[in-house]
């Protein structure tokens, strides 16, 4: 019961407002699509196919005023035009959304202000993701569109989570029971919780391939997996995220 309380405590991370302490270097743009590349070479090294993959960026914004909301808004309007734009507004929550899809990857850039128990909040998100990840190219090709945009959005250096979605073709007991080891060796990987739970296995650990690293009572973790029994067929579908997961499995 303890384990499982600590990864659902994890995984609720990204939902209240990264309530979190992360120590070492943040990435830096030239690194963007680095992680992502390790990721992904990863599980080709270990036969498995690729499906889904995502970066994801945020941080706090001061927006005093509804027009200095939509300053800032226009003002991503006009530094992007090749992005569709549009407004969204729901219960306590407006939101300004840009979006492009670039085929390979799409790219989203969000400014959500949320008015909750009386106080206010805003900030700026940042996300690229794709179906693929097939050679150095597809790395370049992110860098080049997601470099800028990082760059200029952000005024601090933001913690990139960069996480990867595959399956393979062992079912997950094998998995686990063949595979699952040789992969945390390849990942340079500790673990320091885990949780099983039939056609579900997820564990958090410490790889020293990844510089950001999650600090937590007497220990550190940088990244996470996921596993779970392929529902379309045989086989398991696995994510690894660092610094935590992002996607869902």
């Amino acid at each position: 019961m303890k384990n499982r309380q600590f990864f659902i405590l994890v995984q609720l991370i990204l939902s209240f407002g990264f309530i979190i302490i992360f120590i070492g270097n943040n990435t830096n743009a030239a690194q963007i699509s680095t992680d992502v590349d390790k990721l992904a070479q990863l599980i080709k090294s270990h036969n498995g196919a690729i499906i889904e993959w995502s970066l994801y960026a945020r941080e706090s914004v001061y927006l005093s005023s509804k027009d200095e909301w939509l300053t800032k808004g226009q003002q991503l309007e006009e530094q992007y035009p090749e992005m569709q734009w549009s407004t969204s507004f729901a219960t306590d929550t407006v939101s300004i959304i840009g979006y492009i899809d670039h085929g390979a990857f799409s790219e989203t850039i969000k400014i959500i202000s949320t008015d909750k128990n009386r106080q206010s909040s805003s900030y700026i998100i940042y996300e690229a993701k794709g179906s693929s990840w097939d050679t150095k190219e597809t790395a370049n090709q992110v860098a080049q569109a997601v470099n800028p945009k990082v760059d200029a959005l952000f005024d601090k250096k933001p913690i990139i989570f960069s996480c990867i979605k595959g399956e393979f073709s062992e079912e997950l007991n094998e998995f686990r029971r063949f595979s699952l080891d040789g992969f945390l060796q390849s990942l340079q990987a500790k673990e320091i919780e885990s949780v099983k739970e039939g056609d579900f296995y997820s564990l958090s650990g410490y790889s020293s391939l990844f510089a950001q690293s999650l600090s937590l009572p007497n220990q550190q973790m940088n990244m996470q997996i996921g596993l779970r029994k392929n529902e379309m067929g045989p086989g398991t579908t696995i994510v690894v995220g660092t610094p935590i997961l992002t996607i869902e499995y």
